[in-house]
């Protein structure tokens, strides 16, 4: 975590360091997460797929010639949902719903390297580590039963994602590294882009257990 920490503050230095050469920009843009789930030593894997947004800022600092450095901070949220309805001799029965948000903060460290197609127009690559902290993780399940027409009550429960399952959470880790890669083209300083994040840490504190993250996004942004 310290080394993680130690990184990001070393680019922020750079960043301010350089900042006559540097670019600020805005962007947001719709993000696709899912999680692999894999456990019972191998024997099982299932997937949590979820949709969101974000919105943030980034520096973007000329090194050499093309070649770019951008240090951004975004917040994210995802959400997902899912609703279960079960019948006995074809009467409605328990019903459950469960839905799942997240907020994170992202900070992508990604070089960039552009080529001019047009006068005004612009490609470019980008490449590099995204470290996501989590912010929030939760799970609710809201449950009801009725037979025959009579409601036997309802009830709900919030799962943390980070906290122990003693203190009955999921035991999940805050902090993701990625692998980002994307292409982006800029027109009189408005950005479209998009790119892939593949999560580098297992998620999950328990043994036989392993929780990968992945998304793909796609954004638009403006130079200020």
């Amino acid at each position: 975590m310290k080394k993680v920490f130690a990184f990001v503050a070393v680019a922020a230095a750079l960043l301010v360091a350089g900042k006559a050469n540097a670019q600020i920009g805005v962007n947001a843009g719709y993000a696709s997460q899912s999680y692999i789930n894999n456990y019972n030593n191998g024997n099982h894997t299932d997937t949590t797929s979820m949709t969101g947004f974000f919105i943030g800022a980034n520096y973007n600092l000329n090194l050499t010639g093309d070649l770019n450095l951008s240090v951004g901070l975004q917040a994210r949220y995802n959400t997902a949902s899912d609703s279960i309805q079960a019948s006995l001799f074809g009467f409605a029965g328990s019903k459950v719903k469960t839905t799942q948000t997240q907020i994170l903060l992202d900070v992508p460290v990604l070089f960039n390297y552009g080529f001019n197609l047009t006068n005004d127009l612009k490609a470019s690559v980008f490449l590099g580590p995204t470290f996501s902290f989590a912010v929030k993780g939760n799970t609710n399940v809201q449950g009801s039963a009725n037979v025959l027409g009579t409601s036997l009550g309802s009830g709900g429960k919030d799962y943390n994602w980070y906290a122990s399952t003693d203190d009955g959470g999921y035991n999940y880790n805050a902090l993701d590294i990625s692998g980002t890669i994307g292409l982006c083209l800029d027109f009189t300083g408005i950005r479209l882009y998009g790119g892939y994040n593949m999560g580098l840490l297992n998620l999950h504190n328990s043994d036989n257990w392993t929780r990968k993250g992945s998304n793909i996004f796609v954004g638009v942004g403006y130079a200020l």
